[in-house]
């Protein structure tokens, strides 16, 4: 005889109690991997914003990429900001486990999409900013300030106005999708629906913000390390 039509398919079906153990520490792996993009982005935010501004003279070029310990300190934000970019990877796949089978189709592409071109774009901006150290200090050439002053233009350009416009997209599809899913608290969806909007319509080269999306990354991170427990603890108690 064949199957009912209206039986629950495998997806539909609930986690059973050895299911749901996996499924937490798989959501506690993911969220520390959020932590991680957000600290190590900081870190190397920090150390590739000190660098000389747009506009900057050929003297303040020169003595940034060839001062002492100038170019390892701009390698070394560039590997900080690869490991960044894999903690976000995973992060994304947290998100993706946490709205589970029901996702909206339309937000979860957009939410998809956006984070890795983001990733993307990110790392293609920040290595213009590096390779002018990388010339120096393995090349052993000489830089043309001309040159690295362009590459970093290049750089500062894709950081400061394309990237937070898919930062922008990433976090509003996120909060659609926690909106639709309750995956999220009310007011860390609002919160993220106006941070959003905020970095879609900032024109400005303003260093700050760009904290403002590896520090709403950890947040939501810690929120699902801090729930995970009580929400684990709900599931084991049924019956």
């Amino acid at each position: 005889m064949p199957e009912s039509s209206s039986a629950t398919s495998p997806e539909e079906r609930p986690p059973t109690d050895a299911q749901a153990p996996s499924r937490w520490r798989s959501i506690e792996a993911a969220a520390f991997a959020g932590i991680v993009f957000s600290v190590c982005s900081v870190w190397a935010l920090y150390i590739l914003a000190a660098g000389p501004r747009v506009g900057a003279s050929d003297a303040e070029i020169l003595d940034y990429y060839t001062g002492q310990s100038g170019g390892f300190r701009v390698i070394l934000g560039l590997n900080l900001a690869v490991y960044a970019a894999t903690g976000f990877i995973y992060f994304i796949g947290v998100i993706r486990q946490r709205l589970g089978p029901n996702e909206p189709r339309f937000f979860s592409t957009v939410f998809t999409s956006g984070g890795l071109l983001y990733v993307a774009l990110n790392l293609t901006g920040l290595v213009a900013l590096v390779a002018p150290a990388v010339l120096v200090e393995i090349g052993e050439r000489d830089l043309d300030p001309g040159a690295a002053a362009l590459t970093r233009s290049f750089g500062s350009t894709m950081l400061f106005f394309v990237v937070p416009r898919l930062q922008a997209t990433f976090i509003g599809a996120t909060a659609s999708l926690a909106l639709r899913t309750g995956a999220l608290p009310k007011w860390l969806i609002y919160l993220s629906l106006l941070l959003a909007v905020y970095l879609f319509v900032d024109f400005t080269f303003f260093n700050p913000s760009s904290l403002v999306f590896p520090i709403w990354v950890g947040v939501v991170s810690l929120w699902l390390l801090v729930r995970r427990p009580a929400a684990e603890a709900d599931e084991a108690g049924r019956p």
